[in-house]
C-alpha cells in the first residue's frame, strides 16, 4: 500500500514538472542584433533589402521591385537576402501574439542602442 503511495506521488510529481517545463521557442538570429522584435517588424538593416516583412505571425512578406526576382533586371538577391528570409519564415511564426513596441526611450531600432 505504501509503495503505491509513494509511486502515485512520484507520477504526480512527475507531471507536474512536466507541465511547468519552457516550451518556447529560441533560435539566434543572424540580423539586427539578435533582437527578435526588431527583426521581425523590420527586417534586415540594408537600406536595399529584397524583402519587408508584412505579417510576422503568418511570414508573409514583400519582395522589393528592384530585385530579381519579382523583376528580372532587377538586381540579384543577395545571400543575406535569403538567409534573413529563411530566419524571418522559420522565427517569426513561433511568436505567440503580435506585440508592439511600447518603449519610451525611443524607437526600436535605436533602443538601447543603433541596430
Amino acid at each position: 500500500m505504501k509503495r503505491r503511495m509513494l509511486v502515485g506521488a512520484m507520477l504526480m510529481l512527475c507531471a507536474e514538472a512536466h507541465a511547468f517545463q519552457d516550451k518556447g521557442f529560441y533560435q539566434e538570429l543572424r540580423y539586427r542584433d539578435n533582437d527578435p522584435f526588431l527583426f521581425c517588424t523590420q527586417g534586415q538593416k540594408e537600406p536595399d533589402k529584397c524583402w519587408w516583412p508584412i505579417d510576422p505571425i503568418s511570414a508573409t512578406y514583400m519582395e522589393a521591385p528592384w530585385c530579381d526576382p519579382p523583376n528580372e533586371y532587377g538586381k540579384p538577391w543577395t545571400a543575406a537576402d535569403w538567409d534573413s528570409l529563411s530566419q524571418y519564415q522559420q522565427v517569426c511564426p513561433q511568436a505567440m501574439s503580435r506585440g508592439s513596441w511600447d518603449g519610451r526611450n525611443g524607437s526600436p531600432d535605436t533602443t538601447p542602442y543603433q541596430h
